[in-house]
């Protein structure tokens, strides 16, 4: 990482091993997985950091005794290129209420091959604070820095990353389906009803058989939902199919119908 200073400006870079698309969002969204715990204005030590993403946003501190402090305003925001916020901390580091009183903070981001983004923050027009700006430009230009966005883009992820053009990929072939939730009543006793219960079960497997309604899944836990199921077909012939279940016409469950988007090919494991 290097850092620059001008009179009324800082700036630092670094050069992050990730995907533009990735740089961008955990700096973002994913502010708080990277930012230092320890610098904020509140009185509560801090408990998480949220970033609205869009112009008109907030940066939002949360303490972890409820208490919250919005000390920025997002003034641009142009995934995966270039975001600015505002700097809405006074020169006694308190909130700034004026904002011809708040300086500027733009970072951008830019691609270094696939799998690795330059990232370059700017802390601007300092001079905006008034009297004893001066300091703030000394403390920030010692306090920012982009180690802790490497460290975190650096290290080991639970879960692989998807690019964008991977998402729109997947998006572009997405199918129709339906969803059924399925519902207990008051007649739903047991063991009175095993047999009608069996006999559902066993029409459960033929629609999975035929693959009719590739996913049928009965709930375990109690006092919720009786199972969810997805279909493929609509949901009128979904309504039809389900009034000819045995435990649906004695009463026992009733259900609820959701048309939703899926991914052909999606498997349990």
């Amino acid at each position: 990482m290097s850092s620059t200073t001008t009179a009324t400006s800082t700036s630092v870079e670094s050069t992050v091993d990730a995907p533009i698309e990735r740089a961008f969002e955990v700096f973002t969204i994913g502010i708080g997985s990277w930012w230092d715990p320890d610098k904020h204005i509140l009185r509560a030590p801090l408990a998480r950091m949220e970033f609205q993403p869009w112009v008109g946003g907030r940066i939002i501190d949360h303490g972890t005794d409820g208490t919250t402090c919005a000390w920025s305003r997002i003034l641009a925001y142009e995934p995966p290129h270039r975001v600015v916020f505002s700097w809405d901390i006074s020169t006694t580091w308190e909130i700034e209420t004026d904002p011809a009183k708040a300086s500027e903070v733009e970072i951008t981001f830019d691609a270094v091959g696939t799998d690795r983004t330059l990232v370059v923050l700017t802390h601007r027009h300092l001079d905006r604070h008034g009297d004893g700006w001066e300091g703030i430009r000394d403390a920030v230009s010692s306090g920012w820095s982009l180690d802790g966005l490497a460290t975190t883009l650096a290290a080991d992820q639970p879960l692989p990353w998807i690019s964008d053009d991977q998402m729109r990929a997947r998006l572009g072939g997405s199918a129709a389906y339906t969803m059924v939730v399925l519902l207990p009543t008051d007649t739903l006793v047991r063991p009175q009803v095993d047999p009608i219960i069996w006999a559902h079960g066993r029409r459960n497997m033929a629609l999975i058989a035929s693959g009719v309604a590739p996913i049928i899944t009965p709930v375990t836990a109690p006092g919720g939902p009786s199972g969810f199921a997805i279909f493929r077909t609509d949901p009128d012939e979904t309504r039809t199919i389900l009034d000819g279940d045995p435990a649906v016409a004695a009463g026992i469950f009733t259900y609820e119908i959701h048309p939703i988007r899926g991914f052909p090919g999606s498997t349990l494991p």
